[in-house]
């Protein structure tokens, strides 16, 4: 996990004015707020704009941060989230009614149409799967690839040695391989 109070020194930076520390504190936390955004948003264009519209608010913000409230990581998330709900009232609603011709076109062939059933159900599948796995491989799988979360931030989250978060990923990763191979 990343020293707290180097966290509060990078921002205490980016208030001054440093683009370098935006750019350590992006590298620190930008893929656990692509993460969290993405789970939020649409899809991954959105999440990236939203992102960096995220950043672009701390690089304006940073001079409001108060250590006394929180860490520098929850105040980071909670831009990320308020961005993620500016973007819905505005630019999500209007995306979401609109759809290009080729888009469109793609809704009515009939190839497509089957392309994206057998992706549904391929998507799904895997879902079962993961489901069958015990509740601790869930639960790093969760962290590590829809949380956004290292397997050093996983250990210390979850009170798990590392080298047990380790293993239950790689145990989880197996048992998915083997489980997919077989049913092909």
């Amino acid at each position: 996990m990343p020293d707290k109070a180097d966290d509060v020194r990078l921002v205490e930076r980016i208030a001054d004015g440093d683009a370098e520390a935006l750019g350590e504190l992006y590298d620190r936390y930008g893929r656990v707020a692509f993460g969290v955004l993405y789970r939020m948003l649409p899809g991954p264009e959105a999440a990236e704009e939203v992102a960096q519209d995220a950043f672009h608010a701390i690089w304006r913000q940073a001079h409001s941060y108060r250590a006394d409230r929180g860490s520098v990581r929850t105040w980071l998330l909670a831009i990320c989230r308020n961005a993620a709900i500016d973007w819905r009232r505005t630019r999500g609603k209007r995306t979401e009614r609109e759809v290009t011709i080729e888009a469109a076109a793609d809704l009515v062939s009939d190839a497509r149409v089957d392309e994206r059933v057998v992706s549904l159900i391929r998507a799904e599948h895997v879902r079962a799967v993961v489901r069958e796995l015990p509740v601790e491989q869930r639960q790093v799988l969760a962290l590590a690839f829809w949380g956004g979360y290292t397997q050093s931030e996983i250990a210390a989250r979850t009170n798990t040695p590392l080298g047990t978060v380790k293993s239950r990923v790689r145990l989880a990763m197996n048992k998915l391989r083997e489980r997919l191979e077989e049913e092909r």
